[in-house]
């Protein structure tokens, strides 16, 4: 009889976990952290696009890092709930403290995790360059642009209606994308 019992445990647990937001849809055949509520050493198998296993690394004090089980740095302890970058799990993870307890999510496709606004945002690829003023790549068409910082878009605007294009070279907008020295930016050739 407790051989049922444990054997009914584990189904309810496995079809609670299966549950949740983890999936192999687009995903190549590896290890991936799972994004569901639960411990922070949880992960799952992907094969053929599909979950075919859970598994756990050690203890909670290790977690999956790039596809291998190691030393976590993402921790919850002394840190209120919501959101933060994971400093383990490359974008566009990034894990939520509920009550002291870590749990790793994920963006949707072509987002990043932003850590000034601790939110899934479209990823401004022109941030990789450095910090300061960059051109927007991100529904702002030729006029928009963000201040980056530490690789993150920390503000985003748009230029002025009577000078709605962005100049990547001198940081201005200007009314045509003519007299950008050095030509306009990106995509914005008008």
């Amino acid at each position: 009889m407790s051989k049922m019992f444990v054997a009914l445990v584990v189904l309810a647990i496995a079809v609670a976990v299966q549950g949740c937001n983890d999936s192999c849809a687009g995903k190549v055949d590896g290890h991936y952290p799972c994004v569901c509520s639960g411990p922070c050493n949880r992960y799952y198998k992907c094969h053929k696009h599909v979950i075919v296993k859970y598994h756990y690394c050690g203890d909670n004090t290790q977690c999956l890092i790039k596809g291998v089980c190691g030393s976590c740095r993402d921790s919850c302890h002394g840190k209120p709930n919501g959101d933060y970058p994971s400093l383990d799990n490359p974008r566009p993870f990034y894990y939520h403290c509920e009550n002291g307890f870590l749990s790793f999510r994920t963006c949707h496709p072509n987002e990043v995790f932003n850590a000034w606004t601790r939110k899934c945002e479209c990823y401004e690829v022109f941030c990789e360059k450095g910090d300061g003023l960059q051109p927007s790549v991100c529904g702002n068409g030729c006029g928009g642009y963000v201040m980056c910082e530490g690789g993150f878009a920390k503000i985003h605007r748009h230029c002025p209606r009577p000078r709605p294009y962005y100049c990547c070279h001198s940081h201005v907008c200007v009314a045509s994308s003519h007299h950008c020295h050095g030509g306009p930016c990106g995509r914005c050739g008008h």
